[in-house]
């Protein structure tokens, strides 16, 4: 059942016109740049992305416009680290079809004081469906750990999934319509 929730609220933000891709990516920059959480200056995870995700790099550029670092992550086998990611960063297209940095600085997660999260579909209170293979809920499970901002197109709300107790939830999710907080 949860695969086919992931498949519907796939196929839906794949459909999003480019128009509408565009307009959501700016609406989310604004969003975060209005909010006080980016006015320390600190390391932001983020992410590069792929399958009709909401594209970031309008929320990147005002972040380094405002010296703020950023890293992304790098999957691997069963785990997840973060490297930083400035302009001049290679990447390269992962097995799973998202780009990922090379050659650049291994960020600490604890160096991490915000992460702004992909999902395939997320609750009004903070549950996240992601692609199904845990990484950001095993990264993130511990105590401390930064506030998890889940980045999506409204579309991808959902009443309600089945979760399980090794789901992180999010602090707050950010769209089109604006950053919504959950603490």
């Amino acid at each position: 059942m949860t695969n086919d929730i992931r498949q519907r609220f796939r196929t839906a933000r794949r459909a999003l016109s480019v128009d509408s891709q565009r307009e959501h990516a700016l609406a989310v920059k604004n969003a975060m740049g209005a909010s006080s959480l980016l006015r320390q200056k600190t390391n932001v995870g983020c992410y590069l992305a792929s399958d009709g995700e909401v594209d970031l790099g309008p929320t990147i550029e005002l972040l380094w416009e405002r010296k703020i670092a950023t890293a992304m992550p790098v999957v691997h086998a069963n785990s997840m680290t973060f490297y930083a990611y400035a302009k001049e960063t290679d990447t390269l297209v992962s097995r799973w079809g998202i780009r990922e940095p090379i050659a650049s600085a291994q960020i600490d997660k604890n160096d991490l004081l915000l992460v702004l999260v992909p999902l395939v579909a997320f609750t009004d209170r903070g549950h996240r469906l992601g692609r199904g293979r845990g990484y950001y809920d095993r990264v993130f499970k511990s105590s401390p750990r930064p506030i998890l901002i889940g980045v999506a197109h409204e579309i991808q709300r959902a009443r309600a999934f089945s979760t399980n107790a090794s789901d992180v939830r999010l602090d707050g999710i950010v769209s089109e319509n604006g950053l919504i907080m959950m603490m």
